[in-house]
C-alpha cells in the first residue's frame, strides 16, 4: 500500500472526483479502500507507471522485478477491473450470436483513471486499458467488459470507441453512457496486442501493509 499517499493527493482534484464519480476520503478511509482492493476477489486494481520515469536498473538487460517503493514517482493513474457474473440475457445473446468459449461467464466493469497532467492525451491510458483487458481475459476468464462513462467526459468515451466497444444504455438521470465488448478471446488478442500488451515480472510487497 506504499502508494496511498500519492493516490490520496490525487483524489483531492475536483476534476478527478467528478471523472470518475468518488468522493473524497480520509487517509484512513483511503488506506481501508485500498485494502479492500487488494484482498477481495471480485476487484483487480493496477497502478500505471509512465514507462520513461520507471527504474528499471541496467538498459541493456531485462527487467526481472519491479519495486514500487523505487517507483513512486512514476505512478501516474490506475485502471480497474470490477468481476460479476453475466446476466441471463449477456449469456443469452452471446450464445446467438455462436461465441462459444468455454470456462465462467464472467464480466468486468473497467475504468481508467491518468491523473498526472503531463501524461493525459499521451495514450497511456488506451495502452494501461489494452493490457488491463488482455489480462483480465486470459488470467480472470472475463468474456464481456463494460464502462459507464459521463455523457461529457468527450475523452473516455472516444477511448473506449476507438478499442470497438459499443453503446448498449444510457442512464438518464445520471447522464450515463454504458459501453460494452463482448469477444471471444482470440478475437480479443487480435485487437488489443497491437495497442497494450503485457508482461508479468515479481513485484515483492511488503507482508505488512
Amino acid at each position: 500500500l506504499e502508494h496511498v499517499p500519492r493516490y490520496h493527493t490525487w483524489m483531492k482534484n475536483p476534476a478527478l472526483l467528478e471523472a470518475t464519480g468518488s468522493e473524497p476520503l480520509s487517509m484512513e478511509e483511503e488506506i481501508a479502500m485500498q485494502r479492500s482492493w487488494r484482498d477481495d476477489p471480485h476487484k483487480c486494481t493496477f497502478i500505471v507507471h509512465a514507462a520513461q520515469s520507471i527504474d528499471a536498473g541496467d538498459d541493456r538487460m531485462p527487467m526481472v522485478q519491479f519495486d514500487v517503493k523505487d517507483n513512486l514517482a512514476s505512478m501516474v493513474g490506475d485502471v480497474n477491473l470490477f468481476l460479476s457474473e453475466m446476466e441471463d440475457e449477456d449469456e443469452e445473446e452471446e450464445c446467438n450470436k455462436s461465441r462459444k468459449d468455454e470456462g465462467p461467464r464472467l464480466q468486468a466493469e473497467i475504468d481508467i483513471m491518468i491523473a498526472e497532467k503531463d501524461w493525459q492525451g499521451k495514450g497511456i491510458g488506451k495502452e494501461a486499458t489494452c493490457a488491463m483487458m488482455l489480462y483480465g481475459a486470459t488470467n480472470l476468464g472475463i468474456r464481456r467488459f463494460f464502462c459507464k462513462i459521463n455523457e461529457d467526459n468527450m475523452a473516455s468515451l472516444s477511448l473506449f470507441k476507438s478499442l470497438g466497444f459499443e453503446q448498449c444504455n444510457y442512464a438518464e438521470c445520471f447522464k450515463q453512457v454504458e459501453l460494452e465488448m463482448m469477444e471471444p478471446l482470440a478475437t480479443l488478442r487480435e485487437r488489443l496486442e497491437l495497442l497494450g500488451a503485457y508482461r508479468e515480472v515479481p513485484c515483492p510487497v511488503d507482508d505488512e501493509s
